[in-house]
């Protein structure tokens, strides 16, 4: 019955969300893809994508002139393209992108995922941006978000609580299923050239302002005047990579911060099989994959203490955390856990459960489900 459900789904198709979410959707639903993405992979042609190339070249994500004065013709050319399809559902991603759109195309039924910075970021920083995803709330159907201070952001940008849920979007099972025994274990650390008695401290977050990357490589100069048998893996890229990389060498640490650049997500899960910490240096975020990941590894966990973090971390039990941008706090918290293997493994443990106890997906998915279903209804 729910295969003969037709979705669209509208988005960059770059994120490890999008192939989550399009992996569920598709198993499900028939899904159509639109993108105006020069970068766009929805599944490797797994599902029909129609890939609309406005422009020659990139634009930024939400502040840049051109990106704004395309807002008219991207939406127009989406209404269209719904209308022809005619699908039971839209799903637009992005409150200030995508699902902005969507909005203005005033397609129904509409349901608007957020993702984040959409609605925790970017309203505070202008009236322009505050309007625009207060228009894409209002307009749509139902809302997903994954973190209660998402939740609490889209109330106090004038949602209602009625037409939002709350899914964690996470599935366990997909982190258990990968294995990396030993002797890949070894190989992957040979293949970044950090022996087996080093320690590993990972980040797997993008190189963007929000996630403070550079409080980690701050850190990591503070940490190296006590131990020096460690190293620090950087995975992803983004607009600060080249004055992160600046900074490192500036400090002298090129031999102990390793960037690897941006990685698959069965690659970044292998990296953090072989790591030892993880660390956050985030300024902002619902509910983390990325540290959900590394708790299902049993990582312990440093992460910024900041409401999407407190929904998943009890301080010193699954995890520690310390004030956003303070690198020295970080730095001893670091030189704590690599003195004391015992509660590293603790913490570890505990953020596994964590995890196992809250997200699971098989049941969460039945949430979503269920609201696919109901939307469907109204047409």
């Amino acid at each position: 019955m729910r295969a003969s459900i037709n979705l669209t789904y509208l988005n960059d198709l770059t994120s490890p969300y999008d192939s989550f979410f399009l992996g569920w959707l598709n198993r499900n639903y028939n899904v159509t893809c639109i993108t105006f993405s020069h970068n766009s992979n929805s599944l490797s042609g797994a599902i029909p994508t129609i890939k609309i190339k406005d422009l020659p070249f990139r634009l930024p994500s939400y502040d840049g002139f051109r990106i704004w004065a395309l807002t008219l013709p991207r939406s127009y050319i989406i209404k269209s393209l719904l209308n022809r399809i005619e699908p039971d559902l839209t799903i637009g991603n992005n409150a200030l992108s995508y699902g902005f759109y969507t909005a203005l195309a005033d397609f129904k039924p509409f349901l608007l995922f957020v993702w984040g910075s959409d609605v925790l970021i970017w309203p505070k920083k202008s009236f322009f941006f505050k309007s625009v995803v207060e228009y894409s709330l209002k307009k749509a159907d139902a809302i997903l978000v994954d973190s209660n201070v998402q939740f609490k952001a889209c109330i106090e940008l004038g949602a209602s609580a009625s037409k939002i849920i709350k899914v964690p979007w996470f599935d366990v099972n997909e982190i258990r299923n990968i294995k990396v025994d030993d002797e890949h274990k070894r190989e992957i650390r040979q293949s970044l050239g950090i022996p087996e008695d080093e320690i590993i401290i990972i980040s797997t977050r993008s190189h963007e302002p929000v996630y403070s990357i550079e409080t980690l490589i701050l850190a990591a100069s503070q940490v190296l005047r006590q131990e020096r048998k460690i190293k620090f893996l950087l995975i992803g890229s983004g607009s600060r990579t080249t004055r992160l990389k600046r900074l490192v060498q500036k400090l002298g640490l090129m031999n102990k911060v390793i960037f690897v650049g941006k990685a698959s997500r069965e690659k970044v899960l292998e990296y953090l099989r072989v790591s030892n910490i993880y660390v956050s240096t985030s300024f902002s975020d619902g509910t983390s994959a990325s540290l959900l990941e590394a708790m299902m590894c049993k990582l312990p966990v440093i992460v910024t203490d900041i409401p999407g973090n407190r929904e998943w971390i009890v301080d010193g039990r699954s995890g520690i955390f310390f004030p956003v941008k303070d690198s020295r706090k970080l730095a001893e918290i670091i030189v704590m856990l690599l003195r004391d293997e015992d509660f590293r493994k603790a913490l570890g443990k505990k953020a596994y459960e964590m995890v196992i106890e809250k997200a699971d997906w098989s049941r969460n998915s039945k949430l979503l489900e269920g609201l696919i279903s109901s939307l469907v209804n109204l047409k």
